[in-house]
């Protein structure tokens, strides 16, 4: 089994552990979450690469570290996502694209995998809120994302492991910000930038990755 921290955009601790037996999952989840933000587990499967979150669900972010160890140019499988990911490495940087099937209704956005309500001011009880809505709309996950101008501030939960987190940078949240405000230079708590780039369902995605472990 082998674990490597990473972080992306100057935030968004990860965590991506290869080859963990599936009944020692929900202990390493346990055991690191917290000192990161989200888990993901890797398999080689015919000699493609697949991403599981933590929770099932749709971590932009967990894939873009995962494609960030992947090589020049080539593509994986990641929960919460029926497509591929195609990825290219270029020094610091990583770029994704992917195909994202999405729903905006109002300031909420429906992605694969996840879901996003976008708020100006802060709401009471956050994770009871959020729980409700995963259940109303059977999601793995959903988020607040608090927005000002093209800066975001993302809170997300995640139902199989019942965790909250304010995140330090959001790629699903800033796919689902550039869907609600047609923005593309997306700013991050941290300060650092997620570019998203739309043609109707088709998103290329990518930010700066920096390798912990």
């Amino acid at each position: 089994m082998k674990l490597k921290r990473l972080l992306i955009a100057g935030g968004n601790s990860t965590l991506l552990v290869w080859d963990c037996p599936p009944g020692k999952k929900n202990n390493i989840t346990n055991k690191y979450l917290g000192d990161v933000e989200q888990v993901g587990f890797v398999e080689e499967k015919n000699g493609l690469l697949y991403l599981n979150m933590m929770g099932g669900e749709l971590c932009i972010n967990g894939t873009i570290a995962l494609a960030s160890l992947c090589g020049e140019k080539g593509k994986l499988f990641t929960s919460g996502l029926r497509g591929p990911v195609f990825y290219r490495n270029i020094k610091d940087k990583t770029f994704i694209g992917l195909t994202v099937n999405y729903q905006q209704i109002k300031n909420k956005v429906f992605i694969e995998g996840i879901g996003y309500i976008y708020l100006k001011r802060k709401v009471n009880n956050p994770k009871t809120f959020l729980i409700s809505l995963c259940l109303q709309y059977n999601l793995p996950a959903f988020g607040i994302i608090y927005f000002r101008d093209n800066k975001i501030i993302p809170i997300v939960y995640v139902k199989q492991t019942d965790s909250l987190f304010e995140e330090s940078a959001c790629g699903s949240g800033s796919i689902a910000f550039s869907i609600l405000t047609k923005k593309t230079n997306i700013t991050q708590p941290t300060g650092k930038r997620i570019i998203v780039n739309r043609k109707d369902y088709s998103f290329a995605v990518n930010a700066q990755v920096t390798n912990l472990t």
